[in-house]
């Protein structure tokens, strides 16, 4: 390997991290009502945390939104502009773009700019399921609500649910005739290369493998609290606060 293959997998997932850790919601918190999400609520850089700090419109609305898109806009760097430039895009350009996406996952879980205190990484993973086939986001969703429902507990919800994105995916490429995937629908509202040569859904169920893997170690504390019986269910709640 030549040093134009090497620089990619050192910038990628820097580019991942340091854009999927932007703190949106320490800076909402901290500027609408003065509250450092660390040391209220739950303790988490969410946008749960946010809602109860800030209240759901619109500053909860938007930390949502923006943590959502960090991990896009982070993994579209690096598939658009840093690929490109790479020595060989075509056979390494897919590792990029994963290693961007789960870095900006976990930079989200762990932000650099708060000490490694971060969030639960949820909007972003669900952001770059999107970008990456918009489909499977709403196949989360869906399971993550149901789940939920079943279990009580939003963590194990969300962690259960990206554990079927991998046999969805895996389903996708069995099924369909099309290596881009598509169902009769648009693949992506912008197109990726990988998915051309039959060998894109590969490193989407890296992606898919790994983010899960990202999201069941930050919520180990909340396992525990659950094991403990110090966590509550949503059951539990009050419609009002299930949000908060």
């Amino acid at each position: 390997m030549s040093f134009a293959n090497i620089w990619p997998f050192i910038i990628s997932p820097i580019i991942g991290l340091l854009i999927g850790g932007f703190p949106t919601a320490y800076i909402v918190s901290k500027t609408v009502a003065g509250i450092d999400p660390r040391n209220f609520g739950s303790g988490s850089v969410s946008t749960r945390n946010t809602i109860r700090a800030a209240g759901l419109w619109p500053w909860g609305a938007i930390t949502f939104s923006v943590d959502i898109v960090k991990g896009m806009f982070a993994a579209s760097i690096v598939e658009y502009l840093i690929v490109p430039l790479s020595g060989d895009p075509d056979i390494f350009g897919e590792y990029y773009v994963i290693l961007t996406a789960i870095a900006a996952v976990a930079g989200h879980c762990w932000m650099p700019y708060l000490k490694f205190q971060g969030g639960k990484g949820l909007g972003t993973y669900v952001g770059l399921l999107f970008f990456f086939y918009w489909p499977t986001a709403f196949f989360w969703i869906i399971m993550m609500f149901i789940l939920i429902c079943l279990s009580g507990f939003s963590g194990i919800g969300a962690c259960w649910a990206s554990a079927f994105v991998t046999p969805f995916w895996y389903l996708i490429d069995l099924f369909t005739e099309s290596t881009s995937f598509r169902f009769n629908l648009p693949g992506a509202f912008w197109p990726h290369a990988y998915f051309m040569d039959g060998m894109g859904w590969q490193f989407i169920l890296l992606y898919a493998f790994l983010g899960m893997l990202v999201l069941v170690l930050r919520h180990i504390p909340e396992f525990n609290r659950i094991k403990n019986g110090e966590a509550l269910a949503w059951k539990s709640l009050k419609t009002t606060e299930m949000l908060k």
